[in-house]
């Protein structure tokens, strides 16, 4: 069976046996070979950068050999100890991560409450403690027992032994002065004065979206303040149909959110906002009211972007959708980064479900002035595609060298442009991204 006949079944099945056929179908197409990428497939991995934060001091100094100054000079500040980390151990590392909201309320003593299928109607704040173990850079999270993994399906395995550790997450709600006075310190405490927001897909439970958060901060690295948004997903693979009104309406919630954050930090902060698959259509479309209202609001000789970097990673948003927020997107941010995978079968199914085709399918590249397209097909072979964001190294590296050393696409010397047929930049991996390896010392540290 061929890819159009199989996307006709699909059309025919979709209204009556829901999203969990179009799953199986997208799946059985997949497997079938229809979206293999072009050669090469690439598997060897770049040699990469061993950095050790001891030799800073030398570093600056002077001190170092020459061929160690060439190379780590440039990581002095992006590899530093991320200020987010307060706990660090030999098979644990503990985070403070803030945490805004528009589903349930936080409880005060330590238990989040996600108000099943309700949406609040305004975002609240908290603060969150991740314990999170000492893993392979990209390897899913282990949780504890009866908890779901923090991948897009649930997954059949080996269970976590008991005495292994396990990512946990802990918050307790905070007044918006308090959630501010904490990305204030942490801000302060950071050598590139940078924050990073994330905002989770679909099927993600609210402990998992905070987890998730600390573990891309670490997996990146990314050393600034961290923030998760939480949006009200019912955390459920058979909820995509309940999960797609309550997102469409948290953007309210997730504009006045972005209009706290922008007017309660310093001026010169870098608010870097990385967002996954059906989150994208939260953050595009709240950019995109706000960059009318700046239109209208605008100053004389007022350049300054809000946003130094927006990611939109796997988005799961119609081309129609897209189209008609990406100039928004792009008046808000100085750099808008688009991920997109040719063998995503989550946004197979979601193209056959919403008889339109997603942003985040490379199979046929969405572009947009002023957004540069990152073709991940050659480099993220995994069974579904959808989650190369944290899983995939070379995109870690890609996002590092992104979000903390301030490179566009065309200086990242692993990416090569391709031609396009419509405004914006296409690029894809023609070689693997360097590896990042990197020692902290954490000795004042519990």
């Amino acid at each position: 069976m061929n890819c159009r006949v199989i996307a006709s079944v699909v059309h025919d099945l979709r209204t009556v046996t829901g999203l969990c056929v179009v799953w199986t179908a997208a799946t059985v197409a997949f497997l079938t070979g229809c979206r293999v990428p072009d050669p090469p497939v690439l598997k060897d991995k770049s040699r990469g950068v061993v950095y050790d934060t001891a030799m800073e001091a030398e570093i600056r100094g002077g001190q170092a050999p020459a061929i160690v100054t060439t190379a780590c000079s440039r990581y002095v500040d992006t590899l530093s100890e991320p200020v987010s980390i307060t706990g660090w151990t030999d098979s644990t590392c503990r985070w403070e991560v803030f945490v805004a909201t528009n589903r349930g309320r936080l409880d005060p003593d330590g238990d989040s409450i996600e108000g099943e299928g309700k949406v609040i109607d305004r975002p609240h704040y908290g603060r969150a403690e991740v314990l999170l173990p000492r893993q392979k850079r990209g390897a899913e999270p282990k949780l504890a027992a009866g908890r779901k993994p923090l991948g897009l399906l649930p997954v059949s395995g080996k269970k976590t032994p008991s005495d292994d550790p396990v990512a946990t997450a802990k918050s307790v709600s905070l007044p918006v002065s308090e959630f501010l006075e904490g990305i204030h310190e942490q801000l302060n405490r950071s050598r590139q004065q940078d924050l990073l927001v994330f905002v989770h897909g679909f099927n993600v439970s609210f402990d998992s979206a905070v987890i998730r958060t600390a573990q891309i901060a670490l997996d990146m690295p990314f050393n600034g303040a961290v923030v998760a948004y939480c949006w009200p997903s019912q955390g459920g693979v058979f909820k995509y149909s309940t999960d797609e009104p309550i997102n469409k309406q948290s953007v309210v919630p997730f504009v006045e959110f972005l209009t706290t954050l922008r007017s309660g930090v310093p001026a010169e902060t870098r608010i870097n906002i990385v967002v996954h698959s059906m989150g994208n259509r939260i953050v595009m479309e709240a950019l995109h009211e706000l960059a009318e209202k700046a239109g209208q609001a605008k100053r004389v000789g007022d350049t300054r972007k809000p946003f130094a970097n927006v990611v939109l990673c796997a988005p799961d948003v119609g081309q129609a959708d897209f189209q008609k927020w990406a100039p928004g997107v792009v008046a808000q941010a100085e750099r808008v980064t688009l991920y997109a995978n040719s063998s995503d079968t989550a946004l197979i199914a979601s193209k056959q479900l919403h008889n339109e085709r997603r942003a985040g399918d490379a199979w046929n590249p969405e572009t947009a002035p002023g957004i540069e397209t990152i073709d991940c097909s050659r480099i993220d072979l995994t069974f579904m595609g959808h989650s190369y964001y944290g899983s995939n190294t070379d995109v870690l590296s890609d996002l590092f060298m992104l979000l903390k050393e301030d490179l566009p696409a065309a200086k990242r010397p692993h990416l090569t442009k391709l031609p396009t047929r419509s405004g914006g930049s296409l690029f894809e991996f023609s070689s693997s991204a360097p590896a990042l390896l990197v020692t902290w010392h954490f000795d004042d540290l519990p």
